[in-house]
């Protein structure tokens, strides 16, 4: 007989990894792009960041991420097979993930995940499993208003240094240093915490069905092993996802990078201290978008950025419907 306990926590773990792979390189695009640090130095500064920021900076992610999708009342009434249903989930998440990577697609690994998660629990128990105010407010609001903020602050922002730094000495180079350290540092903590947590939040899921408990609950090995493979999918994955973020949508310089950096970092933190689960991904994306639109529109890669967009739109029904066919099969097994 088939583990499915098993096999969806090594998946859940493997998305995270994934997610790391997939998307957190984006997190140091500008930066490794615009030569304004070394390269080894910012590899090191983003995975102790990540790390460290998802052992330290709560849980309120990865409450949000399933409770806010999800009518745990529903399920608690009838929690059987829902081993299957989480496995089906993760794996049609992790599909779409690695079908986007390998097309060179800009997808996002959150909105995957929503996508993955809400497949087989819609085809078991119905649209009521949808928590309706929590998913608009909690997930799908955040997620989709994030990139809008990221785009208008990445504008507003690099105007605001132009006027202030361009044209000024060399101490202003040494200034923007300093700045995109600090950013680093904070974009990768608040970030890799956010993402890491949507897969400590499906594990909890899985803890809580198991074992009949009644609140999600995320044991410190899972938070600790999340931490590792979030930090460690970056670093192997990461000069990819730089080489298209970093060139395709604009060509970045250091003032490009320093206000695309802090413009991300504010949307990301505020998030993420709110408990709202949002892409990394797209807001980095969106940033620079902003960035080259208020210095040389006409040098943006729009191109780029459509397709960005489409993916936007196409990836929650995609992995939704991925999910749900990979539950059909093993509901069949």
């Amino acid at each position: 007989m088939i583990d499915f306990f098993q096999i969806s926590m090594i998946l859940i773990f493997a998305f995270i990894f994934i997610t790391g792979f997939h998307d957190e390189g984006n997190l140091i695009a500008t930066i490794v792009a615009s030569r304004s640090l070394n390269v080894f130095l910012v590899f090191i500064l983003a995975f102790f960041s990540q790390f460290l920021g998802t052992l330290f900076l709560g849980t309120k992610v990865a409450e949000s991420m399933v409770s806010g999708i999800l009518n745990l009342g529903c399920v608690q009434k009838s929690p059987g097979g829902v081993s299957a249903m989480i496995c089906a989930s993760v794996l049609g998440a992790t599909v779409w993930n690695l079908l986007t990577w390998v097309g060179k697609i800009p997808s996002s690994s959150s909105h995957a995940i929503v996508g993955g998660l809400l497949g087989p629990f819609v085809l078991r128990y119905g649209f009521s499993v949808i928590n309706a105010d929590g998913i608009i407010f909690k997930v799908l609001l955040p997620l989709f208003t994030s990139p809008i903020i990221g785009y208008g602050f990445g504008y507003l922002i690099f105007k605001l240094n132009q006027a202030c730094f361009l044209g000024k000495s060399i101490r202003v180079k040494k200034l923007f240093q300093a700045v995109q350290i600090a950013t680093c540092i904070l974009i990768n903590a608040f970030q890799g915490s956010n993402d890491a947590q949507k897969g400590m939040g499906i594990a909890a899921l899985l803890l809580m069905t198991a074992i009949g408990g009644n609140s999600l609950r995320i044991p410190k090995n899972i938070v600790f092993l999340s931490a590792f493979f979030i930090a460690f999918g970056l670093v192997m994955g990461g000069m990819k996802m730089i080489k298209s973020v970093g060139t395709r949508i604009f060509s970045v310089r250091s003032l490009h990078s320093v206000s695309a950096q802090m413009a991300s970092m504010l949307v990301v933190a505020a998030a993420s201290l709110s408990g709202f689960p949002v892409s990394g991904t797209q807001i980095v994306n969106s940033s620079i978008l902003g960035v080259g639109a208020a210095d040389r529109p006409n040098a943006v890669g729009w191109i780029y950025a459509k397709t960005m967009l489409v993916a936007w739109f196409v990836t929650i029904p995609a992995s939704f419907l991925l999910s749900a066919g990979f539950y059909l099969v093993f509901r069949g097994l």
